[in-house]
């Protein structure tokens, strides 16, 4: 009886070892040679380095191969557009593509696999390099702008009050225009005049316009370019307005530069607008009039992202170490208990998951101002980035006419007394946030914030006008 049992057991154990050592005797999938499908910036891949913040050209080559990456750290871009996925298969032989990380990120892993289970993944040194948007460039050209006496080396495009017969201000929009000219756009200086109403003066905005893939719908991002003029409340006006907001028409023209090697889904303004100071009149001229540069009326109008008052914001430390606050607010608002746009998501998602922000950051005690609905629970919050209502900027043109919105802000009122006064100067700004190099960092870090909210929501084809 037991030499029965001892049997039929090793029957059963025969049976069962016979497949698994089939299975074990297979080889296992040979990994993906990187090199050999893979090149970076025309090198082997084992032979790259990344350098943060910068352009790098990929080529992925072999039928049926895939290539992805983190999608919070790498930014893949296939035909001149962002691939939100940040997961590309090669259609065809091979395929070319662009990477980009933000100047925040630490590390870059690409993962290979092809059709039959083989994978390789690598993880790619990464050394400082030159942003595509970057504070120094941003501060150069402010000081270009913002210096005394025009030459080869300045520009002198300082007091840029709007109003029938201000040279400052022609000379000024003639500049703006040349260098969106210089970078491929469809370039329009849109004058609008008010003669009937000499209590206000005439709005002239610049107006930079690419073309997108549909032909059904519009999209953009503007500044307004006018400061301040003479006795202006609250504080008595400026001749630079470097804070407000000659600091928003540069991000605007750094953007340019960026855009102007991609490809976007809608059509696409970039915009510097004049008057906003005496009533958003510039931006409502150009959305809800009939000219060859107007917002046109037969498309629909998707998002529009604002930037007015940069640079005094987190990461920059006020004197008594706490940090100034970070505000973008997204619209609209429609009800404050619930999420009412998808760019609100976008919004989250660009701070939180790729810029990695201390969302959670407050101080002991509150900042100055409180003109949101949603202030009793942000008072002390460092990033203030939250759906919300607020105004007081062009946006509020745009989100009238149903876009989707975003607004930019640093910080304003009591936590910068330089407001709308002649200290809003760049001098001041690099006192105040203790060193050009703190205030590089920090218009540096809004401007990959907004910048990386157009590209998001380009390709996000949920963002729709809510009218």
């Amino acid at each position: 009886m037991t030499s029965k049992v001892h049997t039929a057991v090793l029957l059963v154990g025969l049976m069962v070892l016979g497949p698994l050592a089939g299975c074990m005797s297979e080889e296992a999938p040979e990994a993906i040679e990187a090199d050999a499908v893979l090149t970076i910036d025309g090198r082997p891949a084992s032979e790259a380095t990344i350098e943060a913040g910068a352009w790098h050209d990929l080529v992925l080559i072999g039928d049926g191969l895939r290539i992805s990456a983190p999608a919070d750290d790498v930014l893949l871009f296939v035909n001149g557009s962002l691939d939100i996925d940040s997961s590309v298969p090669v259609d065809g032989d091979r395929v070319s593509l662009r990477l980009l990380t933000t100047p925040y990120a630490e590390e870059v892993l690409l993962v290979m696999y092809d059709a039959q289970g083989r994978s390789t993944t690598l993880d790619i040194p990464m050394v400082n390099g030159t942003p595509i948007v970057s504070g120094a460039d941003w501060f150069e050209k402010m000081e270009y702008i913002l210096c005394d006496v025009p030459s080869d080396d300045c520009g002198a495009y300082k007091m840029r009050w709007m109003g029938a017969g201000n040279g400052q201000f022609e000379r000024a929009a003639i500049y703006f225009q040349g260098h969106f000219d210089g970078l491929g756009y469809d370039t329009h200086i849109m004058r609008v005049n008010d003669h009937l109403n000499p209590t206000q003066p005439e709005s002239l905005n610049v107006i930079a316009w690419k073309p997108g893939r549909s032909s059904d719908c519009v999209q953009g991002m503007g500044a307004h370019m006018d400061i301040a003029p003479p006795g202006g409340p609250p504080g008595g006006g400026t001749t630079e307005g470097a804070y407000d907001n000659t600091a928003g028409t540069v991000t605007m023209m750094l953007f340019a530069r960026v855009l102007a090697d991609l490809e976007v889904e809608c059509d696409t303004f970039l915009a510097l607008w004049s008057s906003e100071e005496e009533g958003l009149r510039g931006s409502n001229a150009f959305a809800n009039n009939d000219c060859d540069a107007c917002l046109p009326q037969d498309k629909e109008l998707r998002f529009y992202i604002n930037m007015d008052m940069m640079g005094i914001s987190w990461p920059a430390m006020k004197a008594n170490g706490d940090p100034f606050p970070y505000h973008a607010w997204s619209g609209p608002d429609m009800d404050p208990e619930e999420q009412d746009v998808e760019i609100t998501s976008i919004l989250d998602h660009v701070h939180r998951n790729v810029l990695k922000a201390p969302m959670d950051l407050r101080i002991d005690g509150e900042f100055g101002a409180g003109c949101d609905q949603h202030w009793d629970d942000h008072n002390n919050l460092v990033m203030d980035v939250h759906e919300d209502t607020f105004g007081r900027s062009d946006h509020v043109t745009f989100r009238n006419l149903g876009a989707q919105t975003i607004f930019h802000l640093g910080a304003y009122d009591a936590d910068y007394s330089a407001y709308h006064s002649p200290s809003d100067t760049l001098e001041n700004m690099v006192s105040v946030v203790g060193g050009r190099e703190n205030l590089e960092g920090s218009i540096q870090f809004v401007m990959w914030a907004a910048m990386l909210e157009f590209l998001f929501a380009d390709q996000t084809p949920e963002i729709r006008n809510v009218g």
